[in-house]
């Protein structure tokens, strides 16, 4: 894949960092995507319960 700028580099790597969950760069710009999409409405919201994966730490723990 082809590099973005280095801050945008630096802001996925931040993002990856921050979401235990994600693995890869890919996962990362694909969830940043659906977030976006969805909050422009691009993309219907869904109910879910529970937490999302990339949103899970430890502060979620019970």
């Amino acid at each position: 894949m082809t590099p973005f700028s280095p801050t945008i580099e630096q802001a996925l790597k931040a993002f990856t960092d921050d979401h235990p969950g994600m693995t890869s760069r890919e996962q990362a710009i694909a969830a940043i995507l659906e977030n976006w999409f969805t909050s422009h409405g691009y993309l219907p919201r869904t109910v879910e319960t529970g937490t999302r994966p990339e949103d899970l730490d430890a502060s979620n723990d019970d």
